[in-house]
């Protein structure tokens, strides 16, 4: 698997958590729009989004951390068979903690345990280039953020605090300005306050 009509078509069989399909066409067109050189992937999945986009642009370095280490298994077999190993470096880990390449990245994707979203954004925001673009998937979680009603599951409730925590954050945040779009699950593209004119 490397074309990402494959990995699609498997995520869906597979029940992998991969991005809507109105969000990852969103998420192409901010990449040939913005073209970041360095984008770095909080939650790698089957890696599709990290191949869509060294499939887009041929010039960018990109960085993609997966805890889960059967997932990573299947992440780092398409990233060989995509024939982007040179430019796709997985890393397996909490990305809590993991060490990641010493760079300043054009574009953060976080779309991994959704409990751990703000630890996240505090943790590699700071590693955000000047003029950067900090993308966050899931803020609507399947409508539950807004209508948390619709479920009794306590560990789904415990999540939803968590992701309506986060919205807050963002939106209480002094130092960046975040906009909440409605494509598929909810993106939030957060950027530098100081960064607004860029």
């Amino acid at each position: 698997m490397s074309n990402i009509d494959e990995l699609t078509r498997y995520g869906i069989v597979h029940l992998v958590p991969i991005l809507q399909a109105d969000s990852m066409e969103y998420m192409e067109k901010l990449f040939e729009t913005l073209h970041p050189k360095t984008f770095l992937e909080i939650g790698t999945a089957i890696a599709r989004t990290s191949i869509a986009c060294a499939t887009i642009l041929d010039d960018v370095k990109i960085v993609t951390i997966e805890k889960n280490p059967e997932m990573a298994s299947v992440a780092r077999q398409n990233i060989l068979n995509s024939g982007f190993a040179d430019r796709i470096t997985l890393i397996e880990g909490d990305a809590r903690e993991v060490e990641v390449p010493d760079w300043k990245y054009d574009m953060i994707f976080i779309d991994a345990a959704k409990g751990q979203y703000q630890r996240f954004f505090e943790r590699y925001s700071p590693m955000l280039n000047e003029g950067g673009l900090i993308v966050s998937d899931n803020m609507f979680f399947h409508g539950l953020v807004e209508h948390p009603e619709r479920t009794n599951n306590r560990h789904t409730k415990g999540l939803i605090k968590r992701v309506q925590r986060y919205r807050d954050f963002l939106d209480q945040h002094p130092d960046y300005e975040t906009t909440i779009l409605e494509v598929g699950d909810g993106l939030a593209l957060t950027r530098r306050k100081d960064d607004s004119h860029v």
